[in-house]
């Protein structure tokens, strides 16, 4: 097309008188012409010089094929329209010229109006042909580069098509592998599968929604996924349209940074803990010296004594807090009382807050009770307080309050609704610069943050969503705009017993005992002190330094001993191992396991009878000792 936008026509017509007169036709319509030619392969040269935008041409020619060959060949190798003239309508002739696909067929004589009407409607569907195809090519090249994992699926969920990504996200090496391979053998949680199709069937469209994939190799990745149900007016599924994105190594790199905003929380209170640890050793070392004095002249000790004993179950919790920020294996979940929990944490949170930032707690829940990890929800609210802190300038006002909450009726948030239900609710209001309304509903999106680039990495929030999330709960924030932020956390309140109440202990003298036990510590003042414990509630007690020997007792004389009491980080063999180790020799010896940090171990799969946790009281020692004896009864 020239251009002006005038069509250029090439002529193919064996009488010149004829084609000297369709000529002027076109050329009276304004049309741009070429030729005429006689031939198909005087038209093939024309075409091969210019490419016009239409031909007509004559079926009866000069040369070796006629003109219905001919136009195959123009639409096949030059992508040209074609209308075909002729004089003869015979069916033969019409089967023939259907096959070349024309896109108008004139019989002659033929009057103006129809040659310039088939020309225009031929122009006009040749142009929405080229359109066609160019947005059909568009889409799959789409299609093919996304980086995204595409698909098609037929109704039954059977793979009809997927791009590169795709094939690459589950490790195939061409289309051919997958091509009628159900998606359902992909997603290996069978309540995932079942919440898939029942979303499809139910609103025809699932928007980012988090999936786990079982790769061709066996490993598991997550996905969030996109996906489009094509129904029919009966909503019966036609095929399934679905985009996946790999969220595997963005996981990791969270998992990362959570470790690393424990890390650096843990450096900035370090000042504070070893302050706090000083002050619980000069008490200690201040009570010891008093006991050396009464000792030396026979006055009571039990002040002092229950001094040293106070001061050291403050260390226990002190230690067991900054585990909880430290480990990096995923926390088992207990029965907690969050307002003991926000109280217990109160002093390591003011020291997060400037000094002119004020700190109010209120621990006002009645059923307090919550079902959740609580290393996690102290990095939580430590998250949030470090926020609060940095959006608040001198003289701000932080409070953080529990209270119970009975949901009567499902309510929206910025993140989805809170279900009905009784809840324990924590709070943690601010008098900070607030959140823009439009940004409310990204602030818990990963790397997503108002602070400055040296000010924060935008995990702080995502990691509080994730938490809250995994543990049933729910968020909601309410802000305005130089006033202030809410952060309201949702937890279902649980009618379990916490750990206090299960256990009911007696008296020390209700565990003593007489059986043989094997204990095994390679710490030498914790194995003396562990053999003294037990050795005064009437217990023999066979000690060894390290597994190696406790392999060789238990083979001189494994039928004497009862129980095997060992500490789980050893060098060589760890507790567990040993477990496994003396079965081939004491099959049924029962066990119990010491450690204070089992790093990447949950407990619940250890090969042990009891896991008991250092650092530990004479009761709990025995305890837990004349337990397990008792059990084997």
């Amino acid at each position: 097309m020239e251009e002006n936008g005038t069509a250029v026509i090439l002529i193919v017509e064996d009488e010149s008188i004829v084609a000297l007169d369709i000529k002027n036709h076109l050329l009276r319509f304004g049309y741009k012409t070429m030729g005429p030619v006689s031939s198909a392969e005087a038209a093939f040269s024309e075409i091969d010089n210019q490419v016009p935008d239409l031909v007509l041409m004559d079926i009866k020619i000069h040369g070796e094929m006629d003109g219905i060959e001919a136009s195959g060949i123009i639409r096949e190798k030059y992508n040209r329209p074609v209308i075909l003239l002729t004089a003869f309508a015979d069916d033969q002739t019409l089967n023939r010229a259907k096959v070349s696909g024309p896109f108008g067929y004139i019989l002659k004589p033929f009057n103006e109006r129809e040659l310039r009407t088939t020309i225009e409607m031929a122009l006009y569907r040749y142009r929405m042909e080229v359109r066609l195809h160019e947005s059909e090519e568009r889409y799959r090249r789409l299609f093919e580069e996304d980086l995204s994992g595409d698909f098609i699926t037929d109704e039954e969920g059977k793979l009809l098509d997927c791009n590169p990504a795709f094939l690459s996200l589950f490790g195939f090496s061409s289309r051919e592998d997958v091509f009628g391979l159900s998606i359902n053998t992909l997603f290996p949680k069978e309540r995932q599968r079942q919440e898939l199709w029942q979303t499809i069937q139910q609103q025809g469209i699932i928007r980012l929604q988090e999936f786990e994939i079982l790769r061709r190799d066996g490993s598991v990745a997550t996905v969030l996924a996109n996906m489009v149900g094509n129904l029919d007016e009966h909503r019966n599924l036609q095929n399934l349209h679905g985009y996946l994105i790999d969220t595997s190594e963005m996981k990791s790199l969270e998992e990362q940074l959570r470790q690393a905003q424990k890390m650096e929380a843990i450096g900035r209170m370090a000042g504070g803990i070893a302050h706090d640890f000083n002050n619980l050793l000069t008490v200690i070392l201040g009570y010891i010296t008093l006991v050396n004095e009464k000792y030396v002249e026979n006055e009571p000790l039990e002040n002092e004594l229950e001094g040293i004993r106070t001061a050291a179950g403050k260390a226990t919790r002190l230690t067991r807090q900054l585990l909880a920020f430290s480990r990096q294996q995923v926390l088992n979940p207990e029965v907690i009382d969050a307002n003991v929990l926000i109280k217990d944490l109160e002093k390591m949170l003011r020291r997060l807050v400037h000094e002119d930032i004020s700190l109010t707690i209120f621990e006002g829940a009645e059923n307090p009770k919550i079902y959740i990890d609580p290393g996690q929800i102290e990095q939580v609210l430590l998250n949030m307080v470090v926020n609060a802190r940095d959006a608040m300038g001198p003289r701000g006002k932080l409070t953080i309050e529990s209270r119970n909450m009975h949901v009567a009726e499902t309510f929206p948030t910025p993140l989805g609704s809170v279900p009905r239900g009784d809840y324990c609710l924590i709070e943690i209001e601010d008098n900070g610069k607030g959140i823009p309304e439009d940004q409310l509903s990204l602030i818990f999106e990963p790397f997503f943050t108002t602070k400055p680039a040296d000010k924060g990495t935008g995990l702080g929030l995502s990691t509080v969503y994730g938490i809250v999330k995994q543990s049933r709960g729910f968020v909601n924030v309410r802000s305005e705009v130089n006033k202030g932020t809410t952060f309201q956390l949702f937890f279902p309140v649980t009618d379990k017993l916490l750990r206090k109440e299960q256990i009911d202990i007696p008296e020390i003298e209700k565990y003593v005992g007489t059986e043989t036990i094997l204990l095994v510590e390679d710490d030498n003042a914790v194995r003396a002190v562990a053999m003294s414990i037990l050795k005064r509630a009437g217990y023999t007690v066979i000690e060894a330094g390290n597994a190696g020997e406790a392999l060789l007792i238990c083979e001189q004389n494994g039928e004497q001993i009862q129980l095997l009491l060992t500490d789980y980080i050893m060098p060589h063999m760890t507790g567990d191992q040993l477990i496994l180790r003396l079965r081939r020799i004491v099959p049924e010896l029962p066990n119990i396991i010491m450690s204070g940090y089992m790093k990447r171990v949950n407990s619940e799969k250890l090969e042990t009878d009891a896991v008991l946790t250092k650092p530990f009281k004479p009761e709990d020692l025995l305890r837990v000792v004349r337990t397990v004896l008792d059990s084997q009864d």
